[in-house]
């Protein structure tokens, strides 16, 4: 297969739980290999399999709506950490495309609108907006 459908987020904690909930609805409705990561981007290193492509869905702080980016696009993100222990998604991806022997020629990130750890304020509209984009960027 070509393509890697990376999910990142918590099962439990708000606007968080975006990724996990697409990836719960979409698992059964795609043949592309797909794979929940949880809150740890770095277990991509262990999953890779060397597919030509990617895409990464993830809750968004501060994103208003559904945002698609693409490779360099994705690498400007000036997304930093918070504290000395909590890595930042974006910077994680820098690392494991420096280290990685193999990566994704082509990465696609989707990012879905978060606002709050504690209770989920995503909806069942923005939900099904991502599965489209992810579908109709796997073609």
């Amino acid at each position: 297969m070509k393509w890697l459908i990376v999910f990142l987020g918590s099962g439990i904690a708000g606007d968080d739980t975006a990724g996990y909930e697409i990836y719960m609805k979409i698992k059964n409705e795609i043949k592309e290999r797909i794979a929940f990561l949880g809150t740890d981007l770095f277990r991509l290193y262990g999953i890779y399999e060397g597919e030509e492509k990617m895409i990464i869905v993830d809750a968004i702080y501060g994103a208003e709506d559904i945002i698609h980016l693409k490779n360099d696009e994705i690498f400007s993100i000036e997304d930093r950490s918070t504290g000395a222990h909590f890595l930042a998604a974006m910077e994680a991806l820098k690392i494991l495309k420096l280290v990685m022997k193999k990566f994704p020629q082509e990465i696609h990130l989707i990012g879905i609108p978060a606002k709050s750890f504690e209770e989920i304020t995503y909806n069942e509209e923005t939900i099904k907006k991502a599965i489209k984009e992810i579908k109709k960027i796997i073609g």
